[in-house]
């Protein structure tokens, strides 16, 4: 039994050797080395969008008053808006939808409806205006629907800086890699960038086509590169 145990024992070495020289040897001839390397950055968005809409419901009979209510409404919104340092140009009004609600006996009434968009570069002065709902009741403004989305101003400059950071982390990788091996990183073959993961801190969101969250104001950029480097 000792002896089958030492036969089979010796036999896993030898396959063992086998497939570790075979590694080696592959390792050793290696011309080039291919790895993934991450860049990762918190960053605070500087501008923020605040969408407004407005909501008027009308009777079958009195249908015409719907966009006569919308204006009123868009005016006080306006005026809002523009006490509190959001001009004109920041402001982007979109055209009125309207459709027809249905009841037991057909058309039972009209709902009509107006988007509004207020933008700033200053993200703690329109969170403060959009979260004032005493100053806004004092107005007459009663918003059913409104949420603040953030962005990101030089994004295409953070984009720049992030693929860098991702190469240097691919060639630091790359670097230990051939180093285990007794190799040393030459120079760069080439570079593929993967998608922009933009999203919530501590996100763990991922999506072949990039992510873009724009509900945080705190946000994590996240980018990958895969980089070959020559091996000497």
């Amino acid at each position: 039994m000792e002896k089958q145990s030492s036969f089979i024992l010796s036999i896993g070495f030898i396959i063992s050797a086998v497939v570790l020289g075979v590694f080696f040897i592959s390792t050793r001839n290696e011309q080039s080395i291919r790895v993934v390397g991450q860049g990762v950055k918190s960053v605070t968005s500087d501008v923020a969008k605040w969408n407004i809409t407005i909501n008027k419901n009308t009777n079958v009979i009195n249908q015409n008053e719907g966009p006569k209510l919308i204006q009123k409404d868009l005016l006080k919104v306006k005026k809002y808006l523009n006490t509190n340092g959001i001009t004109d140009k920041d402001i982007l009004i979109e055209p009125i939808n309207s459709y027809a609600n249905y009841g037991n006996n057909g058309i039972s009434g009209y709902s009509f409806s107006q988007r509004i968009e207020a933008r700033c570069n200053d993200v703690e002065k329109l969170e403060k205006i959009a979260l004032d709902i005493d100053a806004m009741s004092k107005e007459g403004i009663y918003l059913q629907n409104s949420n603040i989305e953030y962005y990101i101003s030089n994004l295409a400059d953070l984009k720049a800086e992030m693929l860098a950071l991702a190469t240097v982390d691919a060639k630091a990788r790359a670097q230990e890699i051939a180093k285990s091996s007794g190799n040393k990183i030459c120079s760069l073959l080439s570079a593929k960038s993967g998608v922009f993961m933009i999203r919530k801190p501590l996100s763990t969101d991922v999506s072949d086509y990039g992510i873009y969250n724009t509900s945080s104001k705190e946000k994590e950029i996240a980018v990958t590169v895969t980089a070959t480097f020559k091996v000497k």
